[in-house]
């Protein structure tokens, strides 16, 4: 039979998974677990420190009768991760600042939040036997100013004491304390801390197999290794006081005879820990009653410049309470061949994910999906049950719920956007919770990696070119559509197929650059080329550049001959003048010798032939002698006129002069003028 640690559920005797948080030197065992986390903020901070890092304790309070009442303070102590000295800290860094131990300059933060007090309910008519752990569960939060630190920073905390009655661990008389720390990235690495997405309260049975949701949620999508621990108590130098020196690391509490951190419930048989160093899902097997503490690590990689590195470890330590479950069976996810527990897709695409779970007795069941997809009107479009999840104050993760009796079913939708492909899967953590009497809990973790579409792996052509040349250049890939980009040129027609034209501009190093666009409209990776654009001869070009219809002009040329120039269906070569006497307007092309580079100067000019006036001489006329006839026709604006010849005409230059003639002979006789 296998079940999940319960969280906040009714069940009979049972398991109780608390996790163990950061001890301190008060002896009062009242402290169940916690975990400890930051996230850097901005370099916003004074001058002297200016990187500010928010810091979060969370604390898990036995709320038994004989418990001592909850610390109204955390105190903790950060250490350059280059030295291990500690950096001891003032009013510049944290307003609340202590001594503890002798130790001075320690942080002491506040609580912000304490909840009431929490205990796994019962079902009505429900009768439950065993040990029960109410809690209650309390938080610290604090932003600190740190100085420089090229390999970051440590933060440590630690509080006496741990429970008297741990069966694995030698509480050592009321002398042990909680301790933990998490190794935080320097600023130039922005990072936040992995944060576990549930609370590990839960029951689980004795003498079955319980499975403990240890998942967390990295905001910077880094890859997680989860791994088990042995649990921290004092310090070598300071006892349960934080040290001046940060590493050695704490020491280890002992384990009694039997027990280990790879055996935590002892040797015997149906005793085992189990844990996914992908996932977080740890599987559990205990004998004997009892209570046990074990510790899980977290270790979060990113990948540098190509090379996966280690960027810091957070700590979740935990403590198990065995006793005896009712024998009722618990319920069970559709197994992998009808519900995969890894998905692929590509950003952009859609994924639909049908979950059920079944009881055979008929119980009532509550399906939950967690995750930080399920943001709740965050940026990502994911839905489980038609809810798009519901966000806990300070929580990285939402959470969805389907209910149903004997089988529960509920769908899981996610419409991925461009810009959300990661290295790492996106995890859902599914329960599925017998809320019946005696009712137990399954779990799994669903994984989701987002990739981005294949793009341009190269682009081929030319990676020299003479300025004011065209080039032509292909980009290797599966890509369909293209988008091109280039500098120190310009992309000459389309710029969306696998080959483009570009026409590059001065000397200089030019880039021409090729991203792929995918099926589902999202942008791929790019590929780049430089180019070396070679400078090449300056041509002049001199002469008259508008000529009239049926007229001719001469074209000078310096720099860089001899010469070639083409245009008008025409070929000349030499080192010119060249006369052109083209019929149309009409652009030459002029280039001139290679230099030792071997870029030949062009030049480019365009003789724009003006066509011809339309002359309007007027029609003949016939005067008497001495009489004044007028001819051609009003003036056309930018039209010059010549008569001739000028013989009795008023002004030869006009479009439209009189004409007085006198005649002494006998008989008539004719005067032709001429209009130009």
């Amino acid at each position: 039979m296998t079940t999940l640690l319960r969280r906040f559920c009714g069940l009979g005797a049972l398991l109780v998974l608390l996790v163990l948080g950061l001890a301190g030197p008060a002896r009062a065992t009242h402290l169940l677990g916690g975990e400890m986390s930051y996230r850097y903020l901005d370099a916003n901070g004074p001058a002297a420190a200016p990187f500010r890092y928010e810091l979060t304790v969370t604390i898990y309070n036995n709320s038994l009768p004989r418990a001592a009442q909850p610390n109204n303070e955390a105190i903790v102590g950060i250490y350059n991760r280059t030295t291990g000295a500690q950096i001891v800290l003032t009013a510049t860094n944290y307003p609340r600042v202590v001594t503890q131990g002798g130790t001075p300059g320690l942080m002491s933060i506040a609580s912000t939040s304490l909840s009431r007090v929490l205990l796994p309910p019962s079902v009505a008519g429900c009768t439950v036997t065993g040990p029960q752990q109410p809690f209650r569960l309390q938080k610290f939060v604090g932003v600190v100013n740190l100085p420089v630190s090229f390999d970051g920073y440590y933060a440590v905390f630690t509080r006496s004491a741990r429970n008297l009655d741990v069966t694995n661990l030698n509480a050592g008389n009321n002398n042990q304390p909680l301790t933990l720390y998490t190794s935080m990235a320097p600023a130039l690495l922005p990072n936040h801390a992995p944060v576990f997405s549930d609370t590990a309260v839960a029951i689980v049975c004795q003498n079955d197999t319980t499975i403990s949701l240890n998942n967390a949620v990295d905001a910077d999508g880094d890859r997680l290794v989860y791994s088990f621990g042995s649990p921290y108590g004092q310090f070598a130098s300071s006892g349960s006081n934080l040290p001046r020196l940060f590493p050695p690391l704490p020491l280890a509490v002992g384990y009694y005879a039997g027990y280990s951190q790879a055996n935590p419930f002892g040797t015997g048989a149906g005793n085992f820990a189990l844990l996914n160093a992908s996932t977080g899902v740890a599987r559990y097997g205990a004998a004997n009653q009892g209570k046990y503490v074990v510790a899980v690590d977290v270790a979060e990689y990113r990948t540098i410049n190509g090379r996966e590195v280690l960027i810091g470890t957070t700590r979740r330590d935990l403590q198990l309470v065995v006793a005896q479950c009712p024998s009722t069976l618990a319920p069970a996810l559709a197994p992998a061949v009808t519900l995969p527990r890894a998905y692929t897709i590509e950003e952009g695409q859609a994924l639909t994910i049908p979950i059920t779970a079944t009881q055979p007795a008929g119980n009532p069941l509550v399906l939950s999906a967690n995750s930080s997809l399920l943001d709740g009107t965050g940026g990502f479009n994911a839905t489980f049950n038609g809810s798009p999840g519901t966000v806990a104050a300070g929580s990285l993760t939402g959470t969805a719920t389907a209910t149903g009796s004997g089988t529960v079913a509920g769908t899981f939708v996610y419409n991925s956007a461009c810009g959300e492909a990661r290295a790492t899967p996106y995890d859902v953590a599914l329960t599925v919770r017998d809320v019946a009497c005696g009712g137990k809990t399954a779990a799994d973790v669903l994984r989701i990696t987002v990739t981005r579409a294949a793009g341009p792996t190269a682009i081929a052509g030319d990676a020299t070119a003479c300025t004011q040349t065209a080039h032509a250049y292909t980009a290797n890939g599966a890509t369909a559509t293209f988008r091109w980009r280039a500098t120190g040129g310009t992309v000459v027609g389309p710029a969306t197929g696998p080959t483009v034209q570009v026409l590059w501009g001065p000397a200089g190093t030019g880039t021409l650059v090729a991203r792929g666009i995918s099926a589902y409209g999202c942008l791929t990776d790019s590929t780049s080329l430089p180019v070396n654009i070679l400078a090449a001869p300056a041509l002049a070009v001199a002469g008259t550049l508008s000529v009239c219809q049926g007229a001719a002009t001469t074209l000078s040329v310096s720099g860089g001959g001899p010469y070639i120039l083409t245009g008008g269906g025409a070929t000349q070569t030499g080192p010119g003048p060249f006369v052109v006497a083209p019929t149309q307007t009409t652009p030459y092309v002029i280039t001139g010798a290679a230099n030792p580079s071997g870029c030949a100067g062009t030049a480019q000019v365009t003789v724009t032939v003006l066509p011809l006036p339309t002359v309007v001489p007027g029609a003949a006329v016939a005067i008497c002698s001495g009489g004044t006839a007028q001819l051609g026709a009003p003036a056309v604006p930018g039209v010059t006129y010549r008569w001739s010849p000028a013989t009795g005409l008023s002004n030869p230059a006009l479009a439209n002069p009189t004409v007085t003639l006198a005649n002494a002979t006998a008989g008539a006789f004719t005067v032709t003028y001429t209009l130009t």
